[in-house]
């Protein structure tokens, strides 16, 4: 079985976030299985996030020769989680500490001006709740009932409402109606509101840009699916005259769903196209994204030339030219 790297942490159930953590490789999965008892069927490739009793630890300890010790620690409340490292986009390549799963800490240390949550689990929520009857942390609940369009796709059929739990220190208060208006007003959620979130959260200014500028360069940009087409050296022309503003309108594309994660892929997909020198990434408003989809998720969708000016009063930012080579 092919190898995999992992990540071995320590949850401070106190302070509700990992305090200590280890990466290591595994040689062989079946091994890492035969010691966790996973359902191998299940989970073949450790998508899933296990809980890990002092027995497994020690057993992953001896067979990955790992090391990993959270009972030095000395602390009371600890759960060891065990989680396959994911490919590309981890949080932990980030340059800063995100917020997300240290939302209590932050909030203590005064980093963090408010969290939110929503159907939150109920031990975060106790967590959380402890700090609002000691009177650090200011608590609203919002409930929203879910659109009839939309249940029946929840997972739950008797799921009639989304909770919203907002927490916030003391003087913060108003970053909740601000947040709240935000995510209402949000419908087509771009870079603008990306910021915004992030100055209400706490991040500061050049964590905000650097994030944006990641996910720009990552996946075209904030909000909705990365789609992708070939072009071939007229259209690339054609693009930059436009300044990367607008697709080409000169014959019928095909168009993907972009995956940054896999970029073998992305390559493969330009290779099958004799003509193409290039593909290029867009984004699009909710509104064109749900037309173009109609029904089919997984793509390719193929575009009329007579389409693509509609496409193009629909992108969301500047188109990106990604794996650019000499015309054939």
């Amino acid at each position: 079985m092919s190898q995999g790297s992992f990540i071995l942490s320590a949850f401070d159930l106190n302070l509700w976030c990992s305090i200590l953590e280890t990466r290591f490789t595994v040689d062989d999965l079946g091994a890492l299985q035969a010691i966790i008892d996973a359902d191998i069927d299940d989970d073949p490739d450790f998508t899933g996030c296990y809980s890990i009793d002092p027995g497994e630890q020690n057993g992953i300890n001896q067979r990955f020769n790992v090391g990993f010790d959270p009972a030095s620690l000395n602390l009371p409340e600890i759960e060891v989680w065990l989680e396959r490292e994911r490919k590309g986009r981890s949080l932990r390549d980030v340059p800063y500490l995100v917020h997300t799963n240290f939302e209590l800490p932050l909030m203590l240390d005064g980093r963090k001006k408010l969290a939110r949550f929503t159907d939150v689990h109920p031990k975060t929520e106790e967590a959380f709740d402890r700090w609002v009857e000691k009177g650090l942390f200011h608590k609203e609940v919002f409930l929203e009932p879910i659109p009839a369009s939309l249940k029946p796709y929840a997972i739950d059929a008797d799921h009639g409402a989304i909770r919203d739990v907002y927490y916030t220190l003391k003087g913060e208060e108003w970053r909740i109606p601000a947040m709240n208006l935000l995510w209402k007003a949000g419908v087509s959620w771009n870079e603008h509101f990306e910021r915004l979130e992030g100055m209400l959260f706490g991040y500061e200014d050049w964590q905000i840009e650097w994030w944006i500028a990641h996910r720009n360069e990552q996946s075209g940009g904030i909000g909705g699916v990365p789609f992708c087409c070939t072009v071939d050296s007229e259209g690339l022309k054609w693009m930059e005259l436009a300044g990367f503003k607008a697709l080409p309108p000169l014959a019928e594309i095909h168009v993907h769903i972009y995956d940054p994660d896999e970029d073998i892929a992305a390559a493969a997909f330009l290779a099958e196209d004799e003509s193409a020198v290039a593909l290029a990434r867009f984004k699009l408003s909710l509104e064109m994204q749900r037309k173009l989809l109609d029904g089919n998720t997984r793509g390719p969708w193929q575009i009329n030339r007579e389409q693509i000016p509609e496409i193009n009063r629909h992108l969301k930012r500047q188109v990106d030219v990604l794996f650019p080579r000499s015309a054939p």
